[in-house]
């Protein structure tokens, strides 16, 4: 991982084990360019997003403690808050993100630290994983990432539970059918079905999202489905949801007046093109 060439303080261990602190005008960093194969494009992560803290505790120090802390084997999952356009968020990561990184500014840092801590105080434990897919439309579609045990036991509730209708007309057909032709044979279908959804049901859901031209833009770790929205609202003022929780989108008024402004087309001007 490379930063630029910009002296930095000497920092010092936090004591809560949290991250490295450094002083108050010690900058923060953040993505200048992402790597072939890094996390931080795997994650969604965009050019300019600042690394703000990590497990809750605001980091300020260079990429080598950075990547030294996210490589401890202690901890499964590290909790980062990014910092982008002027808003904050949390994403879950295991091991270094890889990429490029600089510092922040003197004026981005003095805008992120107070911000910072003007923020409420969230549980790690309190957190999901959510990834967001959105179509042409802006329409998105969220779903939590947490491992459902009702999956597993009841996958035709699941299904429709996450509205998965043709998933839900198969695995009822196998039901059916195996049921008909032998007692056994529907018990082991069964049993393959629900190991298949233990193993594979967040693959199963994102696929499916793919299926109906839906496309990966956003992962967001947060406590309710409700935050996932408001922050999405956040990097698009404009996207909407399939069930959603905040409202409707702000409607582009400038794009409904340049469309009523358009000419229709075979419309002639009253006066001649001035030509060169």
């Amino acid at each position: 991982m490379v930063e630029e060439n910009e002296s930095t303080k000497v920092t010092e261990a936090d004591p809560a084990g949290g991250g490295v602190l450094g002083t108050d005008d010690t900058p923060y960093l953040k993505i200048a360019e992402h790597g072939r194969s890094s996390r931080t494009r795997a994650l969604k992560l965009k050019m300019e997003d600042v690394i703000v803290a990590v497990d809750g505790t605001e980091f300020r120090a260079n990429s080598d403690n950075l990547v030294d802390l996210l490589s401890s084997e202690d901890n499964g999952q590290w909790l980062l808050t990014i910092w982008r356009s002027g808003e904050f968020f949390e994403i879950f990561t295991r091991g270094p993100l890889g990429g490029v990184l600089k510092f922040t500014s003197e004026e981005e840092t003095k805008i992120i630290a107070s911000k910072f801590v003007e923020r409420p105080v969230v549980e790690k434990s309190e957190f999901r994983t959510f990834e967001v897919l959105k179509d042409m439309h802006k329409k998105c579609d969220i779903y939590d990432t947490t491992f459902s045990q009702t999956a597993v036991v009841l996958p035709p509730v699941w299904l429709a539970q996450n509205r998965m209708w043709e998933p839900l007309i198969a695995v009822m057909s196998v039901y059916l059918i195996t049921f008909n032709v032998n007692i056994l044979l529907f018990i082991i279908s069964s049993i393959l079905i629900a190991v298949y959804f233990k193993q594979g049901q967040n693959t199963m859901r994102r696929s499916y999202s793919m299926f109906q031209d839906f496309q990966m833009w956003a992962i967001v770790a947060a406590t309710d489905e409700a935050s996932v929205q408001q922050t999405c609202r956040t990097f698009d003022p404009h996207c909407d949801f399939l069930r959603s929780l905040v409202g409707p989108p702000i409607k582009n008024n400038e794009s409904t007046k340049k469309n009523s402004k358009r000419r229709k087309s075979g419309n002639v001007t009253n006066y001649a093109p001035t030509t060169y």
